[in-house]
């Protein structure tokens, strides 16, 4: 395959299929290899990183929306592909199923971009100026999209006829409509009923004979773990400790009295909404009395002292969906010491759950003072360039600003205790003129960064600066921001320290924080 990057247009190859049974096909290998060879017959330069969305639809557009055709047109608006790349995608109901008017404006854009789109199966291509050139390019297009939503429609009728008559025979004769059942049951070899799985079932009905005494859902989960008992699922689905969310979704399911919901699947908005259909009754094997589920749920349902939430749209947590434990990396979540008012921490979800972890509270309101503190100059100015050069430069500068401001503060500390020697003094104006130089190469390099990053980092940069260096941005506006810019933050009592790791790789950032007020438990 050609590729020299400096003469050769870049092309990018578009895979999508729809359906598990195609993954375990041929459908990826053979979309990948026609495209690998009209890259080399076309003196393209096929970069590696290639977009896929396997096992996303078409019919409804999702994946223009969310997945790697979305991050794929998002790179083409942040400049991170450049105009003249080249798409290659093996027929036009690859990209869209949606109708015909839709999916050619879909087209439309993506040539409008810049874009050459080429459909392999085919060999056409398409551009603003074959499109505005060639009406039958146009018509052409349009036709193959009515094709494609045509067998869409057609197939979607066909999967709802055969669900009806899936629920139709589950209501009449008890026959199972899926391989997917609750956790506590397996389906029978024959396909014709559902075993009781009793080693789990036991751990059910232990669940309710608590919840029927009283028992929070907290409690009931801390016992679990604390006895040592092993949560359900299989593999990457297995839970490593019990949650006490898990627990109020096994109390508030009526498949453990034998009862089966049916829901069917709809659009709204480009969104997939589930709607529930008339209960069947009887259909699994119930492990539980209907008048203690009952009784269970209706003291549940009539309790009138609602969880802590934040308002409602608003994130309380500065770090929500980031932060994790540095003895276990489980996720840290927010809790209040007291029920109204009271200080905010951060904890460990294992430690909470009284699986095997220190229970230590880390006070979140000196987390978002730290992360409040540094964002006008550390988070902003330590963005990974991808660019070593730039970031070991950037790190040892970073270091000796470090040092100076720690010799500038213990000068300040001697003068305030009563050390007015002239020396002293002429120290303290020698290490502030140290600290200016510094802070201006650290201002050069933190250019140089944003040039050499491309427009996409550019861009997260710029964001980074607007909100951290706004003193009246909201505790949600900050954590939307930090989300965009970082994978994860490990909070790391044992040191003070808030460890960022940029999603786009390179060094990670520590924050340091107050430690004095922190209770241990």
């Amino acid at each position: 395959m050609k590729s020299n990057a400096q003469t050769s247009p870049k092309a990018y190859s578009y895979v999508r299929f729809s359906t598990p049974e195609q993954s375990r096909g041929d459908s990826k290998r053979r979309q990948m290899e026609k495209a690998e060879r009209y890259a080399d017959e076309h003196g393209l330069d096929l970069v590696d990183d290639s977009y896929m969305d396997l096992g996303v639809s078409a019919y409804r557009g999702r994946n223009k929306e969310a997945g790697a055709l979305a991050d794929f047109l998002q790179a083409v608006k942040d400049g991170v592909v450049e105009k003249g790349s080249y798409l290659l995608v093996e027929s036009m109901d690859r990209i869209s199923r949606e109708r015909p008017r839709k999916a050619v404006r879909l087209l439309e854009d993506i040539c409008e971009s810049g874009i050459v789109l080429v459909t392999l199966g085919d060999g056409k291509v398409y551009t603003t100026g074959i499109l505005d050139a060639d009406p039958m390019a146009f018509m052409w297009a349009f036709m193959v999209a009515m094709r494609a939503n045509e067998e869409s429609e057609t197939k979607a009728k066909r999967v709802r006829e055969a669900w009806g008559k899936k629920k139709a025979n589950a209501a009449a004769e008890g026959r199972p409509m899926t391989m997917r059942v609750p956790a506590w049951l397996a389906l029978k070899a024959d396909r014709t009923g559902f075993d009781v799985l009793e080693d789990r079932a036991s751990v059910v009905r232990r669940v309710f004979r608590e919840a029927d005494k009283g028992v929070g859902q907290h409690t009931i989960a801390h016992g679990l773990n604390r006895n040592g008992v092993e949560t359900f699922g299989d593999g990457k689905r297995k839970a490593a400790f019990w949650h006490r969310s898990y627990v109020a979704k096994i109390l508030g399911n009526p498949a453990v009295i034998g009862t089966m919901i049916p829901h069917e699947t709809r659009e709204v908005g480009g969104k997939r909404v589930r709607d529930a259909l008339a209960p069947i009754p009887n259909y699994y094997p119930a492990i539980i009395p209907t008048a203690m589920f009952n009784r269970v749920n209706a003291r549940k349902n009539g309790n009138n002292t609602p969880r802590m939430r934040a308002t409602a749209g608003e994130v309380s947590n500065v770090l929500a969906g980031l932060a994790s434990c540095p003895m276990c990396n489980s996720t840290m979540t927010r809790v209040n010491k007291g029920r109204k008012g009271g200080t905010p921490y951060l904890v460990c979800t294992k430690a909470k759950s009284g699986a095997e972890c220190q229970y230590r509270q880390v006070n979140l309101e000196a987390v978002t003072a730290a992360i409040r503190h540094a964002g006008g100059r550390q988070l902003v100015f330590e963005v990974p360039s991808g660019d070593e050069g730039l970031d070991d430069e950037r790190a040892a500068l970073q270091a000796a600003w470090d040092g100076v401001s720690s010799s500038i503060e213990n000068i300040l500390t001697e003068i305030e205790e009563g050390n007015t020697s002239v020396a002293l003094r002429r120290r303290l104006s020698g290490y502030e003129a140290d600290l200016a130089a510094i802070s201006e190469q650290l201002e050069t390099i933190h250019e140089r960064s944003k040039r050499a990053s491309g427009r996409a980092i550019a861009k997260l940069v710029a964001s980074l600066e607007k909100v951290l260096t706004n003193p009246n941005s909201t505790v949600t506006e900050i954590n939307t921001t930090l989300r965009d810019a970082f994978a994860r933050c490990v909070v790391d009592y044992r040191k003070g320290s808030l460890r960022f790791f940029w999603k786009q790789g390179g060094s990670p950032t520590d924050v340091h924080y107050s430690v004095e007020a922190e209770p241990t438990v």
